[in-house]
């Protein structure tokens, strides 16, 4: 089982942008720190399982997923759709999400503190140069909606 609800966690990235910079997040933003929190999350927990003696933290007891939705290869990178299409993400914030979840939780904030100074467009650029979506993207397809692997995101993101 992951780590998170995909949807809880948009609620409160949503709510701590809005918390910070008081407006609120962009479509892009959100759905690039998703992408970016499952990629560096997953690659960390598998390097501490594989090198443990090569990460200061040891993480190997959580699961690589951070969540269990499926990503897919949008023009603008990678895209959780049912993320997207969800009108109330209010309505999933959740004030217990990190309870007993503390590494998770410190590890989020540390990510959305870069991902919230970096703007939008250079976060698209940065998932553009990921392998696992440029071998799912095709400009070509009428329907941009290849689904990525996820192994394919959390193998990539353990070598970097």
């Amino acid at each position: 089982m992951a780590e998170l609800n995909v949807k809880e966690l948009a609620a409160y990235i949503q709510k701590k942008y809005y918390e910070e910079y008081h407006r609120e997040i962009s479509p892009i933003k959100l759905q690039k720190s998703l992408y970016f929190l499952f990629a560096y999350w997953g690659g960390l927990v598998r390097k501490s399982k594989l090198y443990p003696n090569a990460v200061e933290e040891d993480f190997s007891k959580f699961n690589e997923y951070l969540f269990d939705e499926d990503f897919e290869a949008w023009v603008y990178g990678p895209v959780v759709p049912t993320v997207y299409r969800e009108r109330n993400l209010e309505r999933f914030y959740n004030d217990n999400l990190f309870n007993g979840k503390e590494q998770i939780k410190d590890f989020v904030d540390d990510l959305l503190k870069d991902l919230f100074s970096t703007s939008d467009f250079s976060l698209v650029d940065i998932s553009h140069s990921d392998n696992s979506w440029k071998n799912n993207f095709d400009y070509d397809d009428e329907f941009h909606d290849k689904k990525i692997d996820k192994e394919q995101i959390i193998e990539e993101y353990s070598r970097k």
